[in-house]
C-alpha cells in the first residue's frame, strides 16, 4: 500500500499527515517546519516515487537526522564528518596505468584547485598509508561545516558517507559542483574499471541510485540557500 501524504498547517507552521497521521522523526517528534516548502517537497517525492515507507524518503531521512540527532548534539555530527578528512578520497591517487593517472589529473585536481580558492590546501599521495593533512586546512573547514545550519549538516554527512570524500561533499554542499559531478568524481575508478571490463547489474543499480539522490540532495541544497536569502 502506497503512502497517502497530505500536508497539514496550524498557526503558521506545517506538517504531513501521512494516512491520516502525522509525520514525525524516528525519536517521534513533530517535524512543524515553518516554511511550506520544505514538507512540500517530502510530499512531492513520496508521491511521485510512491514510496510504501517513509525511510525511502531521503528528503524525510535528511530532515529526521538533523532533528532527531544534530539539532540535539551539533557538535558530535561536525566531528564524524571531520573523520574522513585524512582519508579522502580525491586525496589518494594511482600513478599507474597512464590513463588511470589521466584521468585523477583532469578530475580530481580540478577540485582540489576550487578548495585552494577558498585557502582549503589539501595534498594527494600514492601512497596507501594516511596522509596527514595541514592543521590549518583542517581547521578552517571545520569552521566553514560549523557555520552551516543543521538539515545542510545532514546533507554533508550522508553525502560523505556515501562518496567517502568530505572534500567533494563539501564542494556539492556550497554549490561548487553539481550532481553530474559529483558522481563522476566519486565513481572515477569504478567507471575507469567497469568501462575496461564491464559491470555487474547490481553495481549499476547502485551507481544509478546515488546518482537520483545526489540530484535530490541537490535540489534541497538550493531551495534551503534560497530561503536564506530571503528578507526577514
Amino acid at each position: 500500500m502506497y503512502l497517502k501524504p497530505k500536508l497539514k498547517c496550524e498557526n503558521g507552521i506545517y506538517n504531513l499527515l501521512i494516512n491520516n497521521k502525522e509525520m514525525k522523526t524516528p525519536e517521534n517528534v513533530s517535524f512543524n517546519f515553518k516554511e511550506k516548502i520544505f514538507p512540500e517537497l517530502i510530499l512531492k517525492d513520496i508521491k511521485r516515487s510512491k514510496f510504501k515507507n517513509l525511510n525511502q524518503s531521503i528528503y524525510y531521512k535528511i530532515f529526521s537526522l538533523a532533528k532527531d540527532k544534530i539539532f540535539v548534539d551539533k557538535q558530535k555530527y561536525i566531528d564524524e564528518v571531520m573523520k574522513y578528512i585524512n582519508t579522502d578520497l580525491i586525496c589518494y591517487w594511482e600513478n599507474k596505468p597512464k590513463d588511470l593517472y589521466i584521468l585523477q589529473n583532469n578530475n580530481w585536481s580540478k577540485q582540489l584547485k576550487k578548495l585552494k580558492k577558498e585557502e582549503l590546501k589539501f595534498d594527494f599521495t600514492f601512497n596507501i598509508l594516511p596522509i596527514k593533512q595541514k592543521h590549518s586546512s583542517i581547521e578552517l573547514l571545520k569552521n566553514k561545516i560549523t557555520e552551516l545550519d543543521d538539515s545542510i549538516l545532514a546533507c554533508l554527512l550522508i553525502l560523505t558517507k556515501t562518496t567517502s570524500s568530505l572534500l567533494l561533499s563539501y564542494l556539492f554542499i556550497t554549490n561548487k559542483i553539481k550532481p553530474r559531478d559529483l558522481y563522476k568524481n566519486t565513481y572515477l575508478h569504478e567507471t575507469w574499471q567497469s568501462n575496461k571490463w564491464g559491470i555487474v547489474e547490481e553495481e549499476r543499480e547502485k551507481r544509478k541510485s546515488d546518482l537520483l539522490t545526489f540530484k535530490k540532495i541537490y535540489k534541497l541544497i538550493k531551495i534551503s540557500y534560497e530561503q536564506q536569502k530571503r528578507p526577514v
